[in-house]
């Protein structure tokens, strides 16, 4: 768990909502996200209560048995004691609340509010999609003056800790743009559903070890799933997308991708320039009323978009693709690439076909030398009782250190393996019962029908015919189970599943965040032909400009 911390610990999310077994002490599980955008566990620890010195000392012992490497960001729910513990041991690390816990607590609060027509579209919009902190806070006076409801004590306890839950506030800090903690409430459903509150603390322990397991085996499924090609490509030819594809996991590069198609209808609008630095405006012509500014080097081919979607994320934003495919820049500079997301991001893991260019023994060279050595030393200690003892003992002290680093052993791979050594080797023993040179099963007569079909006995069953199939397989086919019409139909629609939700999720956004600028444009004055943009500092207020002879929008150039 360690060796995961080190590669995936900028982001920690910790939860205390379940209690788990019969001595009703509280579980936080200690999780994070790996590079298939998954979950990953870093640990887990009990407390009697909630009170912030229970939490100093579960944070403390957390963070010695990390080495002493503090997260970027941490996300948990509205505890004050919880926030006091955080602020003591994780002083430079960013604390998030989570946003569906606010949205839950919202239901209670402000159900009046909540009744009134457009107020759920704009409440949510500015809990969690402002880019900047100039248009959260037009958006939240915006909507303050529209639904009158300055005077509510629970909207303005909120808004004193924006600081903590609202994006726009963080944009500096890596989150994976993770807006709530419900996954650490995944890692207790994974719990939950294996144990019953009667249970120990080592019934939890064994749980808790397969979860974990089962956690790896998915990973190692991804990673095969990425070495072994990404077979999603959107359009052929394209660069950025060639250069994404060979650096980055699938479900990043699905992100990545679904970046780039997104940026496509953008408009762009040059407002400043002293080559090499230019600066652009970018925008979708329906979705976007505020434009994002981006500043482009083409001699040091470095961008910077007023969204901060890459510091958030670790990913270039539709924004900065739009420009870069603009400019024909066809790779992604090696500075917007965050080990983090690529296919190398478990750097221990040893695969074949990249040890070439690393220079490390390939896995199936090493397995071969070791056994060979392995199996030279056992030979020579058979034979000594003492040597044994020295072998014996080597081998659990082995295995618990490689246990540490890759998780549990099956011990039954190697009896398994024995078996069918010895089953192949029994098969090839001649009966020595009877005559010289005849093999077992040799000599005995199987009964047959008139159409040569075998004839079985069995219990209670006198005769079984045994038929040929009704539809074999052709010469050279593969040798794969065959599936039927309703089969296909349904594998067909699970695999859809996934992609439809998505879709749904992004237009579903798309749609309300739509509806609450446009609910809340009249307090937006912008002139006829005018645009309003994000500013570049990031204290300053949104910017207008006017229309310009020249580039269609007034000149600003860079200050030297």
């Amino acid at each position: 768990m360690k060796i995961d911390y080190d590669a995936f610990g900028d982001l920690l999310v910790h939860d205390t909502t379940y209690r788990t077994n019969k001595y009703d002490m509280i579980c936080g599980p200690f999780v994070g996200m790996n590079h298939h955008n998954k979950n990953v566990m870093f640990g887990v620890g009990f407390i009697v209560n909630e009170k912030w010195e229970f939490f100093e000392w579960l944070f403390k012992t957390f963070l010695r048995s990390m080495g002493g490497r503090h997260p970027i960001t941490i996300m948990t729910d509205q505890s004050k004691s919880m926030k006091k513990a955080i602020g003591i041991v994780f002083p430079n690390s960013s604390h998030r609340l989570c946003t569906w816990h606010i949205g839950e607590n919202a239901k209670t609060n402000i159900k009046g509010l909540r009744a009134m027509e457009g107020f759920n579209n704009a409440f949510n919009y500015v809990l969690k999609y402002t880019d900047t902190i100039a248009e959260f806070e037009h958006y939240w006076s915006s909507m303050v003056k529209k639904y009158e409801c300055s005077g509510n004590k629970w909207l303005q306890n909120l808004y004193t800790i924006r600081d903590f839950w609202c994006p726009a506030y963080s944009k500096d800090y890596f989150s994976g743009g993770v807006l709530s903690s419900q996954r650490s409430e995944t890692t207790n459903n994974s719990v939950s559903r294996r144990l019953h509150k009667t249970h120990g603390l080592c019934d939890f322990y064994k749980c808790f070890l397969e979860v974990v397991d089962e956690w790896r085996s998915n990973e190692n499924v991804d990673d095969h799933q990425s070495e072994i090609g990404n077979r999603y490509l959107a359009a052929e030819g394209v660069g950025l997308l060639d250069d994404a594809m060979e650096i980055y996991n699938i479900d990043i590069y699905l992100q990545f991708e679904a970046n780039f198609l997104k940026s496509m209808p953008y408009i762009v609008n040059i407002v400043g320039f002293l080559p090499p630095l230019y600066e652009y405006h970018v925008k979708h012509p329906k979705n976007d009323l505020i434009m994002h500014t981006v500043k482009f080097d083409q001699s040091r081919i470095s961008i910077d978009c007023t969204c901060k979607y890459f510091s958030e994320v670790g990913i270039l934003c539709s924004h900065s693709i739009r420009i870069l495919h603009l400019n024909n820049v066809i790779s992604i500079p090696k500075r917007y690439i965050l080990k983090r997301w690529t296919k190398g991001a478990m750097c221990h893991k040893v695969g074949d076909n990249v040890t070439q260019v690393s220079g490390v023994v390939p896995s199936c060279v090493w397995r071969l030398q070791h056994t060979r050595n392995f199996i030279s030393l056992i030979n020579s200690s058979q034979h000594d009782l003492a040597a044994r003892k020295v072998m014996e003992s080597a081998f659990i002290e082995c295995k618990q250190r490689v246990e540490i680093l890759i998780g549990a052993i099956e011990e039954n791979i190697a009896d398994q393996e024995g078996e069918r050594m010895v089953e192949r080797e029994c098969m090839l023993e001649p009966n020595t019962q009877g005559a010289e040179g005849v093999f077992e099963g040799e000599g005995i007569d199987v009964p047959t029908t008139q159409g040569g079909d075998s004839v079985v006995e069995g219990d209670g069953v006198d005769e079984q015919t045994i038929k040929n199939p009704k539809k074999k397989r052709k010469k050279g086919g593969r040798n794969v189970r065959l599936k039927g019409t309703q089969e296909k139909v349904c594998n067909k629609l699970k695999a859809r599943k996934p992609q439809a939700w998505k879709k749904k999720t992004t237009r579903g956004v798309t749609k309300m965040k739509g509806k609450a600028q446009t609910s809340l444009q009249e307090y937006l004055d912008v002139p006829d032909g005018s645009n309003v943009a994000h500013p570049t500092n990031s204290a300053g207020d949104l910017e207008m400009f006017a229309p310009d002879d020249y580039f269609g929008v007034n000149l600003t150039p860079f200050n030297n």
